[in-house]
C-alpha cells in the first residue's frame, strides 16, 4: 500500500490494513529504521520480550520456546548484516 505524510508529518495508515492488524487509536507501535526502511510494528501489551534501543528486554513469563525465539533473532540479524 502506498500512503503519504500529511503537512503535520504524520503517516496515515489505511483503514484496510489498521483493520487487518487489529490497530486502533489506543494502539501503540514501535517505530525503527533498517537502512533506508521505516518499520512500524503494533506493540501487543502482552508481548513478553520487547526491543528498547536495541536491547530485548524480558517482560515476564516466556509463554514461547526462548530457543525458537534466539534462533530467528539471529537469523533476522544475520540476514540484514548480509544484505
Amino acid at each position: 500500500m502506498i500512503t503519504n505524510l500529511d503537512k503535520f508529518g504524520r503517516i496515515i495508515i489505511p483503514k484496510k490494513l489498521r483493520k487487518k492488524l487489529g490497530i486502533t487509536s489506543e494502539t501503540t507501535l514501535n517505530l525503527a529504521d533498517d537502512g533506508d526502511r521505516i518499520i512500524i510494528e503494533p506493540i501487543n501489551n502482552d508481548e513478553l520480550i520487547l526491543e528498547k534501543d536495541g536491547i530485548f528486554v524480558f517482560t515476564g513469563k516466556m509463554q514461547e520456546d526462548l530457543d525458537k525465539f534466539l534462533e530467528s533473532d539471529r537469523k533476522l540479524r544475520l540476514y540484514k548484516l548480509l544484505s
